[in-house]
């Protein structure tokens, strides 16, 4: 037998046989089912018979990690390479998450700022109608200001001028007879018809009430006052001091107010006297 002839040898677990070359005998190999293979020790073969193929050498295969061989140093393993792990690489929480779909948020360094983008939020029916109620309430309120405003300023223009209404009681219809004054425009009976001729003193004409103004000056009338700029309803006596002259005054007027159902006013001792004219 050559010098390099090899045997076969069977594994006892699956039953696969291999071809081994003699300088293995009495060694111990691993099969591809991960069995052991326990090699024989045969004598040297016949000069006469054949040389056999020398099988290749196989690379012991990678010992797993906890696994332990009986025997390193005799022990070779004869199964196929196993087949290499990709190494798995680590990756950050933020990019799993970004291949997955989900967005993640990184926290920012601390003490940094972030500016967070503005998001519009749609209007709907309840904010419109809230947003239309606050601006009639502005409204309101700059209206009742001004109200305020005018009012306040009327009121201190009067005081600034000062009030023509006497202090302590006051006789007849002074108070309302002085607040007309005050407010409406008034003047001499003469001089307001002589401003405008087409101005109406009542159910008279012009020279109707000229006549009367004329009969109750020549009783002592101080003065006749008629008001507004186009037409009056009243007419002002300035009555006089004489008890007299006063009495024929108020006579006449007794008669014109009882006759147009107006109230009839009694001499106690009141300046002025107002006349209704009617319509």
């Amino acid at each position: 037998m050559a010098e390099n002839q090899t045997s076969r040898i069977v594994c006892p677990s699956c039953g696969r046989s291999y071809s081994y070359k003699p300088e293995l005998a009495g060694r111990k190999a691993k099969c591809k089912c991960g069995g052991i293979i326990q090699v024989p020790v045969q004598e040297a073969p016949a000069a006469d018979e054949p040389e056999p193929l020398r099988p290749e050498p196989v690379a012991p295969a990678p010992v797993a990690a906890g696994e332990s061989s009986e025997d390193t140093g005799d022990e070779y393993d004869i199964r196929e390479p196993a087949k290499i792990e990709k190494p798995t690489v680590k990756r950050s929480p933020q990019v799993l998450a970004y291949r997955g779909g989900a967005a993640t948020d990184p926290s920012p360094a601390q003490g940094s700022r972030r500016a967070f983008p503005s998001i519009h939020r749609p209007s709907t029916d309840s904010a419109r109608e809230a947003e239309e109620q606050s601006q009639v309430v502005k409204m309101v309120v700059v209206t009742a200001i001004l109200a305020v405003v005018i009012v306040g300023a009327i009121f201190g223009l009067k005081f600034m001028h000062g009030s023509s209404t006497p202090a302590g009681p006051q006789l007849g219809e002074y108070g309302d007879i002085q607040a007309k004054m005050d407010d409406e425009y008034h003047k001499e009976i003469h001089d307001w018809f002589k401003e405008d001729n087409t101005r109406i003193l009542g159910p008279w004409t012009q020279e109707q009430a000229l006549v009367f103004a004329n009969r109750w000056q020549k009783q002592g009338a101080e003065n006749v006052i008629a008001f507004g700029s186009k037409m009056s309803l009243v007419v002002v006596i300035e009555l006089p001091d004489d008890p007299a002259q006063r009495k024929q005054i108020f006579d006449w007027q007794t008669q014109w107010h009882a006759e147009h159902f107006q109230k009839v006013w009694k001499d106690v001792g009141q300046k002025y006297l107002m006349i209704r004219l009617g319509v």
